[in-house]
């Protein structure tokens, strides 16, 4: 892939696909956006200017025939049934296909089972989402900084990934890592699927002992609403994602199981603190504004006066100093007295800067050790 496609048809046009077609729209790519979707998205995502035009899901192989890359946008399952119907179409030499499954194991077995050896396929997955869902929840920005992993098979030319891989970081603004599925999934497994499942299990835990003692849930605020806020997702969301990659969350359970009984004997023993401490080193490594698998950010807590104009004074004292602001968020707040904000930054040289600005303006600043 030398040069920007001349088309691109985004297939399953929802928060993921519109919001693509909303951020390459952003960037100033030229070239035209098809959508596949239903009748009611199609309309949707013209009218919010996800897409230049739009076509039922079935005519996917008319559609293709002049195409230059294809994302598949669909649930998991979904899209390995697409690839395989993509396999008795005539697809044009020299197409990249790719897709935004969060697992890839079973797409990438697929796509090299049964698409012609004169496409290109490269597995994605972009890190980056939303509670809400649909055409009209896309976000031009929502993979801004976010981590993209590509997985693209071995007998992919060199060239090809190279240049989806910078068209994607330029057009998307998002990070790329690539991967091997099986890697992938395993990493996924740790830090996403199984804490979704903890956090499910923690709060149907609890429900049951509200049953038990009332007043139980009342009191889950703080900590437990913060872990468990995940839980909230749907499974019709989750069910392809734990379906597809079940043998690599079976042997995270078995640990995560092993460790929790491990932990209730140094609970015993009174022995707990070289876990504890292990955890506070291990967790004070992951940013707090991590976007995906890794981040390269630094980050800066300040602690300002709940009152009008604040969040605009560091942003403007930043802006003075050509210093980007590459995420922000709202941790504490009393109301009418103070809050902690989290800032991050590019590099911890700019948070230091940043850390120095704030202190200039009275704002206590400082970075995260």
């Amino acid at each position: 892939m030398t040069s920007d496609p001349r088309s691109i048809v985004l297939y399953s046009v929802g928060l993921l696909g519109g919001s693509i077609g909303l951020a390459l729209k952003a960037s100033g790519y030229k070239g035209r956006i098809i959508g596949l979707s239903s009748p009611g998205a199609i309309a949707t995502a013209l009218q919010h200017g996800c897409i230049d035009e739009g076509h039922p899901y079935d005519e996917l192989g008319s559609v293709m025939q002049n195409a230059d890359c294809l994302f598949l946008c669909s649930p998991i399952l979904a899209i390995m049934e697409t690839i395989e119907r993509l396999g008795a179409m005539t697809l044009p030499p020299g197409c990249i296909i790719t897709d935004v499954g969060s697992t890839k194991s079973r797409i990438m077995d697929t796509a090299g089972q049964r698409l012609p050896k004169h496409v290109h396929f490269i597995g994605g997955h972009p890190m980056a989402g939303s509670e809400k869902h649909g055409p009209a929840a896309s976000d031009p920005y929502l993979f801004q900084n976010a981590i993209y992993v590509l997985t693209p098979h071995e007998n992919t030319p060199a060239d090809i990934i190279d240049g989806f891989a910078a068209f994607i970081e330029k057009n998307l603004g998002c990070r790329h890592v690539r991967l091997n599925p099986q890697l992938h999934d395993s990493i996924a497994a740790m830090v996403s699927h199984v804490p979704h499942l903890l956090a499910v299990t923690l709060v149907n835990v609890a429900a049951a002992m509200d049953n038990r003692i009332p007043g139980t849930l009342m009191l889950a605020a703080g900590g437990f609403k913060d872990m468990t806020r995940i839980a909230s997702s749907p499974y019709a969301m989750w069910h392809d994602i734990l379906s597809t990659n079940k043998d690599r969350i079976g042997p995270v359970i078995d640990d995560c199981i092993a460790a929790m009984t491990a932990m209730k004997q140094q609970l015993g023993n009174d022995s707990l603190k070289p876990a504890f401490d292990s955890a506070s080193v291990t967790r004070s490594m992951i940013s707090g504004s991590s976007k995906g698998f890794v981040s390269a950010v630094s980050d800066v807590f300040v602690i300002v006066k709940d009152q009008p104009g604040m969040i605009a004074l560091m942003a403007n004292a930043c802006a003075s100093e050509n210093i980007n602001i590459k995420d922000f968020e709202v941790l504490k707040v009393r109301e009418n007295q103070a809050g902690t904000i989290r800032l991050s930054f590019e590099t911890k040289d700019i948070a230091a800067k940043a850390v120095v600005l704030f202190k200039d303006l009275g704002i206590p600043a400082w970075e995260r050790e």
